[in-house]
């Protein structure tokens, strides 16, 4: 292997063709016939030594890095890694194309399957059912039993799903009991404008010897039909799919921005972009740390897209709002987009862009979800106050501006009917006039005024998006072909786009071709898809070359982010140099020392350091009662496995909750004080968990300790100043509290991963021990965690569940760390199985 190895990396490699699906290697040494597994990965089949008469007539050079794997899955996990970096072996063959040549690149086509593939999953959720009588005869009540398929049962096992029956089990299994279903006689993806009733899970019994389910109705389900069970419609979420739709169809010229997603290193950027409203140097008053510095500066220097890696607390919004501000203050007339996947991600950092940009002479306009009504949004807001700016008195143009004056007027304070209609078409006016002249513009990834935007052909001077770890392609490539010069901030240590892992397994060949077999049928049930998508459907069937492509571009660009990420990284080890796409942001200034150190060395190689503000910072929160001044301490439950109860969690629907967890956490709080500040700032706290159970179980036992008057829990104050403190961990990426306590929740006697849960997930834990500034509460078992681990990997090889090995270590070793003013980094306390502490 060694030999091979550095046989292949020694100057004068050359290849030819051999055959539609064979290459042969040539080298100094030996000769290697090369079977082509798919486009960039090559098997070896036979080799000899090189004799003195092999010489291969027509020959070429290879003048790119050849790599050596020891199985095709790490063969193929390099060529993720690598994108359009790892060269096609078939573009040295002599294959032709069924078809011809498409002249859409790859990366297009990906986009497409994206969304195509999120509506062809639905069709996974239409369970074949039997209606049954009730045996109550009651009007309200629909039992429906599962029925057999076949055929859709065949479909299942080769997309590696359970059987129709079992899922449908399953699904009701962890109901909600919400309004969720419906039932139609139609298999296809759209129900069309028919009725349908609005069904509610109610449980499960036996109806004449059959397992049924019961469910409530608003209308009336004759027995003895065949149906199936499906959810009911979300229109919200088919809208903003076309919308992503249109977004891709109207990028498919762009094929310099379509390369730029998959790899931003593979496209040079316009020369003549560079000299658009270019920002300044880095302030000098705003104290940036050397890995800022260059970040800022590379993305003045420019690239296709900029990518930027912040870790938590780096302060990638104080970055950002610095880059607008010096934008603007350079070219006063520069249009600049914000995006990002969620709302909340843009009302903060609309806050942050207030606090740099002078009020009176730059315009911020932030567009709120559809569902917020008109008269409500930051929008709206923002044309009243301008009218209100105008209509103020002014003698020099009253009687110029009379009767414009007078319409404002009628608009802000509208007496009749008729007035009011009016004034809403002149506010519909000026929220028009405001979003096309603010700026700096503030949208999520799927928001219908950058479909309108691109349709009407806008352009801005800079596009940020931020948390763009987050989002998939589909989401990302509207906003970015707005853009002149694009940045994308994120971090794809922490969230990752939703049901990523799931999605990434309808990208293998066999379930890929699956989906596709009827897709255009499928897909023709559903109205308004724009279509290219059929287009794109039929070229894919019909060149299995190109799919081969495709899906390995489309499992790339389900995390984009990550995948520019990784293989920068990987590029500039390889090169000995950084790179000059992606950044990452070092220093942090958010957890105390001891805190940082334990999610650094965790996720981040020990990469990420504390800045001198964070460790002079003085303290928030003091402690009685003897509970420990650390930054970290952590509730150390016993492992299930050594005593006498039954269960630590108990399952709630599809989650779960430990309340031996939540005493002990309870507990704990009582024991701590806030240091009020001179000015009368509050710290905050704020209780997280990866379960919706464990969060709904604080809400109930900690709703009589809230202040409702003073918005305070134990004397701190909330996190977002709304009198919330409990959260997901995964709705608080991007929130900060002074204090936060976490419960982990999973204690069991389970085998594998399962038993996990959520905690075998990185991104999550990394999100979770993350949020805190001053002092990290945590509640576990130690021993359960290491057990696990230590069952699923014994040697210490399998690095998935490395980062929890890391962790253990990590808080064993801050427990025997001194850290100025709070004596030991992490101190552990021993809680018994009832949730009581030991001191």
């Amino acid at each position: 292997m060694q030999f091979v190895a550095e046989d292949l990396l020694t100057a004068g490699v050359r290849l030819i063709p051999a055959g539609q699906d064979s290459i042969r290697i040539l080298t100094d040494l030996a000769i290697y016939n090369v079977k082509i597994v798919n486009d960039a990965v090559g098997m070896i089949e036979a080799a000899h030594k090189r004799r003195p008469n092999d010489w291969i007539q027509g020959a070429e050079d290879v003048v790119h890095r050849l790599h050596l794997a020891r199985n095709r899955a790490s063969a193929e996990e390099r060529v993720r890694n690598l994108g359009p970096g790892a060269r096609r072996w078939r573009d040295f063959s002599e294959r032709v194309r069924a078809i011809g040549v498409t002249n859409d690149v790859p990366m297009w086509f990906a986009l497409l399957l994206l969304e195509a593939f999120t509506l062809l999953r639905e069709q996974f959720r239409l369970y074949p059912v039997e209606v049954l009588a009730s045996p109550d005869s009651e009007q309200n009540v629909v039992m429906l039993a599962p029925r057999d398929d076949s055929m859709r049962d065949d479909q299942r096992e080769i997309m590696g799903l359970r059987p129709a029956a079992e899922a449908m089990w399953r699904e009701l299994k962890y109901d909600d009991g919400k309004v969720n279903w419906t039932v139609s006689k139609s298999a296809k993806l759209a129900t069309g404008r028919e009725r349908l009733p609005e069904l509610s899970y109610e449980g499960s019994n036996l109806v004449n010897g059959k397992l049924a389910f019961a469910f409530a109705t608003n209308l009336t389900v004759p027995p003895g039909q065949l149906l199936f069970l499906r959810p009911r419609k979300d229109n919200g979420t088919e809208r903003a799919i076309r919308r992503r739709l249109q977004n891709i169809v109207a990028a498919r010229a762009n094929v310099e921005l379509l390369r730029a997603l998959d790899d931003p290193a593979q496209v040079a950027m316009d020369d003549m972009l560079r000299d658009i409203a270019v920002p300044g140097s880095p302030p000098a008053d705003a104290d940036m740390e050397p890995s800022k510095i260059e970040a800022w500066q590379s993305i003045v220097a420019g690239r296709s897209i900029n990518v930027v890696v912040g870790p938590p607390g780096v302060g990638k919004t104080f970055l950002i709002s610095h880059l607008v501000k010096s934008i603007l203050d350079q070219t006063p007339d520069a249009r600049i987009l914000v995006s990002a996947q969620n709302h909340e991600t843009l009302i903060h950092m609309e806050d942050e862009l207030r606090k740099f940009l002078p009020e009176q002479s730059t315009i911020v306009v932030r567009v709120e979800r559809s569902r917020v009504s008109e008269e409500e949004s930051t929008l709206r807001q923002s044309s009243v106050a301008l009218l209100r700016s105008i209509s103020k008195p002014d003698t020099e143009r009253a009687a110029v501006m009379a009767n414009q004056l007078h319409q404002i007027t009628q608009a802000l304070n509208p007496v009749d009917r008729s007035e009011k209609s009016t004034a809403e078409r002149a506010l519909r006016d000026t929220d028009n006039l405001t979003l096309r002249s603010s700026d700096v513009t503030l949208a999520t990834t799927s928001s219908h005024v950058l479909e309108e935007m691109i349709a009407d052909g806008e352009q801005f001077d800079w596009v940020f998006i931020e948390e763009a770890a987050r989002a998939n392609g589909a989401e990302l490539i509207g906003a970015l072909l707005l853009g002149n010069r694009r940045v994308m901030i994120g971090d794809h240590n922490q969230l990752s786009p939703f049901d990523v892992v799931e999605r990434q397994k309808f990208y293998d060949g066999k379930r890929a071709n699956e989906l596709l077999r009827d897709a255009k049928e499928k897909l023709s049930a559903i109205p308004d898809l724009p279509g290219e998508v059929e287009i794109a459907l039929d070229a894919l069937k019909a060149d299995q070359f190109l799919l081969s492509d495709v899906l390995a571009t489309a499992s790339r660009l389900e995390e984009p982010f990550r995948s520019i990420a990784e293989r920068e990284a990987l590029r500039a080890g390889d090169a000995k140099r950084p790179s000059s796409i992606a950044n990452t942001l070092r220093e942090q200034s958010r957890m105390h020392p001891a805190i940082g150190e334990l999610v650094s060395n965790t996720f981040y190689k020990g990469e990420l350091v504390p800045s001198e503000r964070v460790k002079q910072r003085k303290p928030a929160v003091e402690t009685i009662a003897g509970f420990p001044a650390s930054p970290v301490v952590i509730l150390d439950m016993p492992s299930l496995s050594v005593v006498k109860r039954k269960a630590f969690e108990h399952t709630v629907r599809r989650s779960y909750r430990n309340e031996s967890e939540v005493k002990a956490i309870v507990s704990a709080m009582k024991r701590l004080r806030p240091v009020v500040s001179a000015d009368g700032r509050r710290p905050t706290m704020a209780v997280l968990s990866p379960y919706s159970a464990q969060v709904s179980h604080f809400e109930r036992l900690l709703k009589p300790e809230i202040d409702t008057t003073e918005k305070t829990l134990f004397g701190f104050a909330s996190p977002r100043g709304d009198g919330k403190f409990i959260y997901t961990s995964d709705s608080f990426q991007g929130g900060e509290a002074d204090v936060i306590v976490a419960s982990l929740v999973r204690n069991n006697v389970l085998v594998g991963t399962r038993a996990l849960g959520f905690i075998k997930n990185p991104q999550r834990l990394n999100v979770l021990l993350s949020r805190a500034k001053h002092k990290l509460i945590l509640a576990t078992s130690r021993r359960f965690i290491s057990n696990t681990v230590n069952g699923i990997d014994p040697d210490g090889l399998n690095d998935e569940l490395g980062f929890l090995r890391r962790m253990l270590d990590e808080i064993a070793r801050l427990a025997e760390t001194e850290f100025p003013g709070v004596g030991m980094g992490a101190s552990i306390i021993t809680v018994d199985e009832n949730g009581k502490l030991s001191r």
